[in-house]
């Protein structure tokens, strides 16, 4: 009996290993059809190619959305479209952004002229060679320091922690998408004072980290007081400015994502330096065409939230019924 067991045995894990074998195939296939189709949609120019290539992605959309990092691979197609702006038609009686660029300008100078902020060494201008795509009529291409009124980071020393206090907020903090204080740190009212007369996180700031896992970028939607260490960057817009939303939608798509991890030094636990976020290349439209894109991806996004939930549902379901029947073998 021992050695017919051995023999079953043997024989049913050779159709395991065939099986993850053939698994492993059709993630492969999987994933190579999820590129092809998705970098159709990406190749697109205009709205009407990207209607075009839609349709062919919609004809296979079942088994695009078969596997979770499908999903994910299509939410971030869909910010590299937003910041092209090809999500949303344009509307030629919105307000330029050229014109808003100037109402940001105007209010640095008033800024820097009132001692409210530092003049930064200007950065130079985004050449014709540095623009990957061409942007659609209103648009302009600016460096990120030229929309911001101060672009930091936080405290550079390890503060003395305490049980509770002040929260104090480091990249675990923020990898999540989204602020989350259930497992922070703490500091006293004192030191967050002395660390705010440099960095203070107010609300509608916006967060980006880096330092470890670098460019995701949050913004802050609680009046909670909260102090930064350096893992974190804050970034302060000026009253006139672009939708704080929108820039965080811009920082996580693919194209400045990608721009994050080329302005990282070092080996290990790697930096994103001030100067190279200072620097990024980015796409502004009209301001409110910037609030179209905030809605429409906003919208598309818990499309993907719900094809997610539903895929994990299936897979339970799957998991119960394995598990059913391995227990009516035994």
């Amino acid at each position: 009996e021992q050695s017919r067991i051995v023999t079953r045995v043997e024989a049913l894990m050779r159709l395991c290993d065939a099986l993850e074998a053939k698994g492993q195939l059709e993630a492969a296939q999987h994933a190579q059809l999820v590129s092809t189709l998705l970098g159709t949609l990406t190749a697109s120019t205009t709205p009407e190619e990207l209607a075009d290539h839609w349709q062919r992605v919609a004809q296979h959309f079942d088994l695009l959305a078969g596997r979770p990092e499908a999903i994910d691979a299509l939410e971030q197609t869909l910010l590299q479209l937003a910041v092209r702006g090809l999500l949303v038609p344009q509307d030629p009686t919105d307000e330029p952004a050229s014109a808003l660029l100037q109402k940001i300008r105007a209010e640095k100078d008033r800024l820097i002229a009132t001692g409210q902020i530092k003049r930064d060494k200007p950065l130079p201008p985004i050449t014709d060679e540095e623009k990957p795509f061409e942007l659609p009529v209103g648009w302009e291409w600016v460096r990120l320091e030229s929309l911001a009124s101060q672009i930091t980071d936080g405290a550079h020393h390890t503060p003395t922690y305490l049980p509770e206090g002040v929260p104090f907020l480091s990249v675990k903090d923020l990898s999540s998408g989204f602020i989350d204080f259930s497992d922070t740190r703490f500091i006293s009212d004192q030191e967050h004072r002395e660390l705010a007369r440099r960095c203070r996180p107010e609300m509608g700031d916006v967060l980006l980290t880096k330092i470890g896992t670098t460019g995701i970028a949050v913004v802050i939607d609680t009046h909670r007081a909260f102090s930064l260490f350096v893992s974190v960057a804050l970034i302060k817009l000026p009253t006139v400015s672009v939708d704080r939303d929108f820039l965080a939608l811009v920082i996580n798509s693919p194209f400045v994502r990608q721009q994050s991890e080329d302005g990282t030094e070092g080996v290990g636990n790697k930096n994103l330096v001030l100067r190279k976020i200072k620097a990024f290349q980015i796409p502004i439209p009209p301001l409110t065409e910037q609030s179209r894109i905030v809605t429409r991806v906003t919208a598309l996004r818990r499309l993907c939230a719900d094809l997610r939930q539903r895929l994990a549902e299936r897979q339970s379901v799957q998991a119960r019924l394995a598990e059913a029947l391995v227990q009516e073998v035994a």
